[in-house]
């Protein structure tokens, strides 16, 4: 047995290693879809632990989308003062983050994540920030 199933798989048989535990191979993580963890340890979690749609057709079933060829994104505004109103679309890379920074003369410390650089960029600047994988 390994630490992670010793617990939970008790009449487990097979003698396995952590990395071909089969509790944690079949874990699912709904932020960054991968097996392996659960939404709480998922190393690329959200700032916010709810995420709100951010777009009208995220509010419409999938099938709904496809069916009737929905392909259009209409941005949310929401009501609440504190809410930014416009977004920062931007693929989730480092590499991509950076260029992005960069073009705005934003300067990339080394003590901060360039994540956590954009996320304050969109803070000061009233905008919210969606990633794209």
């Amino acid at each position: 047995m390994c630490s992670i199933c010793k617990e939970i798989l008790q009449d487990f048989g097979i003698e396995h290693t952590e990395e071909r535990c089969p509790l944690r191979n079949s874990r699912y993580c709904s932020n960054c879809a991968q097996y392996g963890h659960l939404f709480q340890a998922c190393p690329g979690k959200p700032i916010q632990m709810f995420r709100e749609p951010a777009y009208l057709e995220q509010l419409i079933p999938p099938t709904d989308l496809k069916e009737y060829g929905i392909v259009s994104k209409t941005a949310i505004k929401y009501k609440k003062p504190d809410e930014p109103q416009q977004l920062i679309e931007i693929k989730d890379d480092d590499r991509v983050i950076g260029a992005y920074l960069q073009a705005r003369s934003i300067k990339i410390t080394k003590s901060s994540t360039k994540r956590n650089i954009l996320e304050q960029y969109a803070r000061l600047n009233n905008k919210r920030v969606i990633y794209i994988r």
